[in-house]
Order: C-alpha cells, then sequence, then structure tokens
C-alpha cells in the first residue's frame, strides 16, 4: 500500500512535519516575520519554476509512453514483410529472422527498464544486418532490403532515445534551484506571523504538501521506465510483452 501511493503519503507527511513546526514556533512566539504582499509573489515565484520543470519533464515522459508502441509496430511490420519476401523469394528463409526479432523483443524488455551500459538489443539489432546480407544473396530487390534497413534504423533510434532520457536530468541545476526554494519558501512560511492562525497553517501545510508531492513527481516521471513494479507511474511494456508472445508462437508455428 505505501509503495503505490509512496508519492502521497510522503507529501501527507512533510507536509505534517511543516504544520507541526509552525504549531511549536509560533508557541513560543518564533515568528519574526511580518505578512506582507511579497509573500504572494515568493509562493507564486516557486509554483511557476516547478510547474516549468513538471512540463518539461512530461514532455519526455509522453514520448517515453509511444515509444513501446512504434518499436511493437515496427518489429512486427518488419515480421510480415520477411514472410512476404520468403514467400516470392524462397532461397530466404525468413525463420532466422524471425528469431532474430523475438530476441530483439525479449532484449528491449530487459534493456529499457535497466541502467547498464551493456546493451544486448543493440548487438541483436546489428545482427540483423548479417539476414539483410542473405537476402542480397537470395535476389531480393533493393527497395525492400532498404525499407528493412530503414525500419532497423529506427529499432536503435528508439533505443538511444530511451537510453538518453532514462540517464540525462533535465537541467540538474534547475532541479537543485526547485528543491532550495522550496525549502526556502517552507522557511518563510514558518518564520512568518499569519492571523488567523489555524486557517493560515492548513492553507502552509496546503501548499507545502502540493510543492513536495509536484518535487517527487518530478523525480518519478524523469525515469519513465524503472524497474519493473518500483513505481505505480511507470511506463508499461504490456506491448511488447505480447508482441514477443506473438514473434515467439510464429516461431513454434514454423517447425
Amino acid at each position: 500500500m505505501f509503495k503505490i501511493y509512496r508519492i502521497f503519503f510522503i507529501s501527507v507527511i512533510a507536509a505534517a512535519a511543516v504544520v507541526a513546526a509552525k504549531y511549536i514556533l509560533h508557541y513560543f512566539e518564533l515568528e519574526p516575520i511580518t505578512l506582507g504582499s511579497l509573500h504572494g509573489s515568493v509562493i507564486s515565484g516557486v509554483i511557476f519554476v516547478i510547474g516549468f520543470l513538471l512540463s518539461a519533464t512530461i514532455a519526455d515522459f509522453k514520448e517515453s509512453e509511444r515509444i513501446p508502441a512504434e518499436i511493437s509496430s515496427i518489429l512486427e511490420s518488419m515480421y510480415e514483410d520477411a514472410l512476404s519476401i520468403e514467400e516470392n523469394y524462397p532461397k530466404f528463409k525468413a525463420q532466422k529472422y524471425q528469431e532474430e526479432l523475438h530476441a530483439i523483443t525479449r532484449g528491449y524488455l530487459v534493456d529499457l527498464r535497466s541502467s547498464s551500459r551493456k546493451s544486448t538489443t543493440r548487438l541483436e539489432i546489428h545482427n540483423l544486418n548479417k539476414l539483410h546480407s542473405q537476402m542480397e544473396k537470395a535476389g531480393v530487390p533493393a527497395n525492400f532490403i532498404v525499407k528493412l534497413k530503414q525500419q532497423q534504423a529506427l529499432l536503435l533510434r528508439h533505443l538511444f532515445r530511451v537510453n538518453y532520457i532514462q540517464r540525462i536530468t533535465f537541467l540538474p541545476s534547475a532541479n537543485i534551484l526547485a528543491w532550495s526554494i522550496v525549502v526556502l519558501a517552507a522557511t518563510l512560511l514558518l518564520l512568518t506571523d499569519m492571523d488567523p492562525f489555524v486557517s493560515s497553517t492548513v492553507i502552509t501545510g496546503a501548499i507545502m504538501f502540493i510543492l513536495v508531492y509536484v518535487l517527487q513527481l518530478i523525480r518519478v516521471v524523469r525515469t519513465p521506465f524503472h524497474a519493473e513494479g518500483k513505481t505505480k507511474d511507470d511506463v508499461s511494456l504490456f506491448l511488447l510483452e505480447r508482441t514477443a508472445d506473438h514473434l515467439g508462437a510464429a516461431g513454434k508455428g514454423r517447425k
């Protein structure tokens, strides 16, 4: 339960801690700052910076959500093209091509979630070059092979793009700024004498809940492909799993 709603619970705990600290400071009259018009400007500025970071990070996350579907469609299209080529040019056998595509699919399921520098999928994709050479020897027209090579290049492009998104943090300095200004905003709210106390404390807790929640959300979203089951928000690979099952079943049917 805590694992699934971790962001929510951590945000509630952080907001509760701020509310408790606010009560203690108010009780001991340790609120030297007087509420002024600049307080609203500070909070608005914090929300603007956090919103900017979230919108920039969400763009990569939405792109990552499309990638598994695109990879699956490319792999199945390449398999259907290989079957068509085998039918028209019997010297070429599509079984090895199907096995290689299946290995690529299984590799994607591992490599998209892994942060390891060693990528088996990259090697499997390059292994298709040998099969394309066999197509040339079997007399397959160049335009058919060119299409498959273009799709092969797209497979590599998607793999590299996911690896880049997984490893690179968008504007690291901006993330440091975001955490810094949230801490400063919390400090400002804690040290400001606000009346009426109860309602202002509730609003302070709500503001901190939102800020902490969004900061955690940015941290989760900037790594779209977490290890399976680590978060509730990671990108699903169910389409690749179905493609792997399809290619695997197709291979068994040909034996």
